[in-house]
């Protein structure tokens, strides 16, 4: 089944609950993480308030500081994971079934008698808002949660063998006594999430890769909708004036982003310092946050870029880097840039062949070597 929108697949329901990681409002002078799931879902709400829907949202409040808002309800309080080595070593708590949340959200489901949910999944939340769902027989489509611990780690769905055996390396941990529960709590995991995801309205896959993916851990392909995330950004004439200025008429290279690992900005700088020994005339502008921000000469950090002007980031940019090192379903950015006939520069994982096709250079080595030599290619023609 095929759907242009998630506001399509709603727009008939009388009262839509969203259930996110973090919504709007957030905290003053608090770097906010937010990313492409967490802007979909402020599309999509804004988009069903405009269309007169009823609608509500169930989030956790950014380090317990996130401002309150009528309809916008928090039951608990997300921190980071990469902030906090205390909220790392809780995970296989924090992500399992948290009895409080499981209470306020039933609650708030009696209380608000929605006729679906969208789940978007509610990281730090457990599996606790899919319980008190399915036990009040409520109609719900999941679009976002993970049924792998460090996402989507690998091209392929790990089998229980794989998960016993490598999870534990995957997520970075070395004690030689906790990889044997870290694999089991996986495969354990994987089989509770199924479970349920089996039995919701609808399972929300963004790509063909997606969806193979999603059977490979034995998702009911009867349930797959395949929505494919929509995105609507503008240009700001002023703000693209000032783009055009600190271009200065060099070569713009442009990251659209969070600033992390698992995003790859760590090999892009590197990749753009290499690039820098070759070519002076050449800039980056980075769009976004996170915690790998660098100084470096040619770098230049636009913050968080809200979609109102975004397009003007598109409208400057010469070649679209996309550097992320792990598999995703489908990264809106490689939309957004082909929407502006911009060439984007990816390695070639997840969802990003069937993507970018001949719209851009896709790197088989992940690597900054190999990136920055696909770059340099790109610029000298």
């Amino acid at each position: 089944m095929f759907m242009p929108s998630l506001f399509e697949l709603l727009k008939k329901e009388q009262k839509v609950c969203i259930i996110t990681t973090i919504f709007p409002p957030y905290p003053e002078n608090v770097e906010t993480f937010r990313g492409g799931v967490t802007e979909v879902q402020e599309q999509l709400y804004n988009e069903l308030v405009k269309n007169g829907i009823d609608v509500f949202v169930i989030s956790l409040s950014l380090y317990g500081k996130s401002p309150s808002k009528e309809k916008v309800y928090r039951v608990g309080t997300y921190t980071p994971y990469g902030k906090s080595k205390l909220r790392r070593l809780m995970f296989p708590v924090l992500e399992f079934f948290n009895p409080l949340i499981f209470f306020r959200v039933l609650r708030i489901l009696n209380k608000e008698k929605p006729s679906c949910i969208e789940h978007a999944g509610l990281l730090q939340g457990s599996v606790a808002p899919f319980v008190a769902a399915l036990l009040l027989k409520k109609k719900v489509f999941v679009r976002n949660d993970w049924l792998c611990p460090n996402l989507y780690a690998k091209e392929h769905s790990c089998s229980d063998i794989e998960r016993m055996k490598e999870c534990a390396n995957c997520l970075g941990i070395k004690n030689i006594f906790l990889k044997p529960f870290i694999g089991l709590y996986s495969v354990l995991m994987l089989k509770l999430k199924r479970f349920l995801w089996n039995r919701c309205s609808g399972v929300i896959v963004q790509s063909d890769y997606h969806k193979q993916l999603l059977k490979g851990w034995g998702i009911n392909p009867e349930k797959m909708i395949m929505i494919p995330p929509t995105s609507t950004i503008y240009e700001e004439p002023i703000y693209t004036g000032e783009l055009l200025k600190l271009k200065g008429g060099k070569i713009a290279l442009v990251y659209i982003g969070r600033l992390t690992e698992e995003k790859g900005f760590d090999l892009l700088l590197d990749s753009f310092r290499l690039i820098k020994q070759k070519r002076s005339d050449v800039l980056l502008l980075v769009a976004g946050t996170g915690d790998l921000r660098k100084e470096i000469d040619g770098v230049d950090y636009l913050g968080w870029v809200e979609k109102d002007r975004l397009g003007s980031v598109y409208n400057v940019a010469d070649i679209v880097i996309v550097p992320t090192v792990v598999p995703e379903a489908h990264p809106a950015v490689v939309d957004d840039a082909l929407k502006y006939k911009k060439p984007v520069v990816a390695f070639k994982v997840g969802a990003l062949e069937e993507m970018i096709g001949d719209g851009g250079v896709l790197v088989e080595e992940v690597s900054a070597d190999a990136l920055a030599g696909a770059i340099l290619r790109g610029l000298n023609g």
